[in-house]
Protein backbone atom coordinates (compact mmCIF):
# COMPACT_ATOMS: atom_id res chain seq x y z
CA UNK A 1 0.00 0.00 0.00
CA UNK A 2 1.29 3.38 -1.02
CA UNK A 3 0.54 6.98 1.67
CA UNK A 4 0.71 9.80 -0.34
CA UNK A 5 0.11 13.32 1.16
CA UNK A 6 -2.35 15.64 -0.50
CA UNK A 7 -2.80 19.04 0.92
CA UNK A 8 -6.11 21.01 1.71
CA UNK A 9 -7.04 24.54 0.66
CA UNK A 10 -10.24 26.88 0.25
CA UNK A 11 -9.60 30.56 -1.26
CA UNK A 12 -12.23 32.85 -0.68
CA UNK A 13 -15.42 32.23 -2.73
CA UNK A 14 -14.55 28.91 -4.13
CA UNK A 15 -14.79 25.70 -3.43
CA UNK A 16 -12.64 22.92 -1.51
CA UNK A 17 -9.49 21.60 -3.33
CA UNK A 18 -7.07 18.76 -2.91
CA UNK A 19 -3.43 18.54 -4.15
CA UNK A 20 -0.89 15.68 -4.46
CA UNK A 21 2.67 17.48 -4.85
CA UNK A 22 4.04 14.09 -5.45
CA UNK A 23 1.12 13.51 -8.01
CA UNK A 24 1.16 16.32 -10.81
CA UNK A 25 -2.30 16.59 -12.35
CA UNK A 26 -3.96 14.35 -9.50
CA UNK A 27 -6.39 16.84 -7.74
CA UNK A 28 -9.77 16.51 -5.79
CA UNK A 29 -12.25 19.21 -5.41
CA UNK A 30 -15.83 19.80 -3.11
CA UNK A 31 -18.39 22.44 -1.55
CA UNK A 32 -17.08 20.83 1.85
CA UNK A 33 -13.65 19.68 3.43
CA UNK A 34 -15.10 15.60 3.18
CA UNK A 35 -16.70 15.93 -0.28
CA UNK A 36 -13.16 16.95 -1.29
CA UNK A 37 -11.46 14.27 0.47
CA UNK A 38 -13.52 12.14 -0.98
CA UNK A 39 -12.70 13.13 -4.60
CA UNK A 40 -9.58 13.63 -4.43
CA UNK A 41 -9.55 9.54 -3.07
CA UNK A 42 -11.17 8.73 -6.20
CA UNK A 43 -8.91 11.14 -8.06
CA UNK A 44 -5.93 8.95 -6.75
CA UNK A 45 -7.51 6.14 -7.58
CA UNK A 46 -8.21 6.86 -11.50
CA UNK A 47 -4.64 8.42 -11.71
CA UNK A 48 -3.35 4.92 -10.54
CA UNK A 49 -5.05 2.93 -12.99
CA UNK A 50 -4.15 5.61 -15.77
CA UNK A 51 -0.77 4.95 -14.84
CA UNK A 52 -0.80 1.41 -15.41
CA UNK A 53 -2.62 1.43 -18.37
CA UNK A 54 0.29 3.82 -19.88
CA UNK A 55 2.76 1.63 -18.89
CA UNK A 56 4.41 3.53 -16.15
CA UNK A 57 4.50 2.48 -12.21
CA UNK A 58 3.09 5.06 -9.49
CA UNK A 59 5.89 7.53 -8.46
CA UNK A 60 7.21 7.23 -4.58
CA UNK A 61 5.43 9.08 -2.01
CA UNK A 62 7.37 11.15 -0.42
CA UNK A 63 7.30 12.06 3.69
CA UNK A 64 6.04 15.40 4.76
CA UNK A 65 9.52 16.35 6.17
CA UNK A 66 10.56 15.27 2.64
CA UNK A 67 7.70 17.71 1.14
CA UNK A 68 8.93 20.42 3.56
CA UNK A 69 12.33 20.22 2.42
CA UNK A 70 12.12 20.37 -1.23
CA UNK A 71 12.78 23.76 -2.36
CA UNK A 72 12.12 22.89 -5.76
CA UNK A 73 8.03 23.07 -4.85
CA UNK A 74 5.85 25.76 -3.78
CA UNK A 75 3.93 23.44 -0.81
CA UNK A 76 2.29 26.14 1.31
CA UNK A 77 3.20 23.66 4.47
CA UNK A 78 0.20 26.16 6.60
CA UNK A 79 -2.39 24.26 4.40
CA UNK A 80 -3.94 20.83 6.31
CA UNK A 81 -2.36 17.83 4.73
CA UNK A 82 -3.62 14.68 5.09
CA UNK A 83 -2.77 11.01 4.08
CA UNK A 84 -4.63 9.28 1.60
CA UNK A 85 -3.58 4.86 1.39
CA UNK A 86 -4.19 3.58 -2.55
CA UNK A 87 -3.83 -0.03 -1.88
CA UNK A 88 -1.38 -1.05 -4.63
CA UNK A 89 -1.73 -4.76 -6.11
CA UNK A 90 1.82 -5.71 -7.59
CA UNK A 91 0.63 -8.64 -9.39
CA UNK A 92 2.91 -11.14 -11.59
CA UNK A 93 6.08 -9.71 -9.27
CA UNK A 94 6.84 -12.54 -7.14
CA UNK A 95 5.04 -16.20 -6.11
CA UNK A 96 5.26 -17.50 -2.93
CA UNK A 97 3.70 -21.53 -1.64
CA UNK A 98 0.78 -20.78 0.72
CA UNK A 99 -1.32 -23.56 2.75
CA UNK A 100 -4.99 -22.67 2.14
CA UNK A 101 -7.83 -24.49 4.29
CA UNK A 102 -11.30 -24.63 2.96
CA UNK A 103 -14.27 -26.66 2.83
CA UNK A 104 -14.15 -30.17 0.76
CA UNK A 105 -17.17 -28.93 -0.99
CA UNK A 106 -15.82 -25.32 -2.14
CA UNK A 107 -12.78 -26.97 -3.03
CA UNK A 108 -14.35 -29.41 -5.28
CA UNK A 109 -16.04 -26.21 -6.72
CA UNK A 110 -13.04 -25.01 -7.64
CA UNK A 111 -11.29 -27.85 -9.19
CA UNK A 112 -14.44 -28.12 -11.45
CA UNK A 113 -14.47 -24.52 -12.23
CA UNK A 114 -10.36 -25.06 -13.50
CA UNK A 115 -10.92 -27.70 -15.20
CA UNK A 116 -13.54 -25.83 -17.31
CA UNK A 117 -11.23 -22.65 -17.71
CA UNK A 118 -7.84 -24.48 -18.17
CA UNK A 119 -6.48 -22.65 -14.97
CA UNK A 120 -4.58 -24.23 -12.37
CA UNK A 121 -5.58 -23.91 -8.64
CA UNK A 122 -3.56 -21.40 -7.78
CA UNK A 123 -4.13 -19.36 -11.19
CA UNK A 124 -7.97 -19.23 -10.36
CA UNK A 125 -7.61 -18.56 -6.54
CA UNK A 126 -5.18 -15.43 -7.74
CA UNK A 127 -7.61 -14.39 -10.34
CA UNK A 128 -10.29 -14.36 -7.86
CA UNK A 129 -8.11 -12.33 -5.63
CA UNK A 130 -7.34 -9.70 -7.24
CA UNK A 131 -11.12 -9.46 -8.36
CA UNK A 132 -11.83 -9.14 -4.91
CA UNK A 133 -9.47 -6.66 -3.89
CA UNK A 134 -9.62 -4.61 -6.64
CA UNK A 135 -13.92 -4.62 -6.65
CA UNK A 136 -14.39 -4.43 -2.90
CA UNK A 137 -11.27 -2.31 -1.84
CA UNK A 138 -10.22 -0.38 -4.91
CA UNK A 139 -7.08 -1.84 -5.15
CA UNK A 140 -4.81 -0.64 -7.94
CA UNK A 141 -2.99 -2.60 -10.13
CA UNK A 142 0.91 -1.17 -9.94
CA UNK A 143 2.21 -3.20 -12.21
CA UNK A 144 2.53 -1.01 -15.68
CA UNK A 145 0.61 -2.65 -17.88
CA UNK A 146 3.57 -3.33 -20.77
CA UNK A 147 5.54 -5.51 -18.14
CA UNK A 148 2.76 -7.42 -16.84
CA UNK A 149 2.37 -11.03 -17.93
CA UNK A 150 -0.69 -12.12 -20.08
CA UNK A 151 -2.21 -14.84 -18.34
CA UNK A 152 -5.90 -16.39 -18.91
CA UNK A 153 -8.64 -14.15 -16.96
CA UNK A 154 -11.94 -15.91 -15.59
CA UNK A 155 -15.10 -13.95 -15.99
CA UNK A 156 -17.48 -14.68 -13.72
CA UNK A 157 -21.15 -14.25 -14.86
Amino acid sequence: MNTYIAYVYKDPHSSFGVSFPDLPGCYGAGESYDEAIKNAKISLREYALALSDDGEAMPKPRTHSQLAGDTTEEIEMDKAAFIIEVPLLTVGVAKRRVNVSMDDRVLAAIDNACELTGLNRSAFLADIAVKWLQESMGAVNATPEKKRRRSARLAIA
